[in-house]
């Protein structure tokens, strides 16, 4: 009996033990639509892992261009090439990341787009 038990024991407490980063990524989805993203600011932790999920809710094209937040976190799954991730109207696109402490700026590239409000924060804190 004593066997039986002392494998599942272990198994619990080895994954009692496992590294934080072992576990699911939080998730965060981030709206954007004509001329604003949501949630603004965006809130996440340094070092935690985190999958977010970015939805355009409009019919056209806009991006999320954070190069210097892109270039401060440790990408793991995704791909913000040149720090942006572009969207056409009603796509959706998952970037997983460790983002690192700071604050940093967001803006849509599309002509005349940040003008017409779509800016937002990123605090890592």
């Amino acid at each position: 009996m004593l066997s039986v038990r002392l494998p599942l024991v272990l198994a619990c407490t080895l994954a009692a033990l496992a590294p934080a980063s072992a576990q699911a990524p939080a998730r965060i989805t981030i709206y954007i639509d004509s001329y604003r993203f949501a949630p603004n600011p965006l809130r996440l932790i340094a070092g935690k892992p985190v999958r977010l999920e970015f939805v355009n809710q409009s019919g056209q094209s806009h991006d999320f261009t954070a190069p210097q937040f892109f270039a401060a976190s440790r990408i793991l799954a995704g791909n913000p090439a040149g720090g942006e991730v572009e969207l056409r109207g009603g796509e959706r696109a998952t970037v997983e990341l460790v983002p690192a402490a700071g604050r940093y700026k967001v803006h849509c590239s599309h002509f005349f787009h940040a003008q017409l409000g779509m800016r937002a924060t990123i605090i890592v804190g």
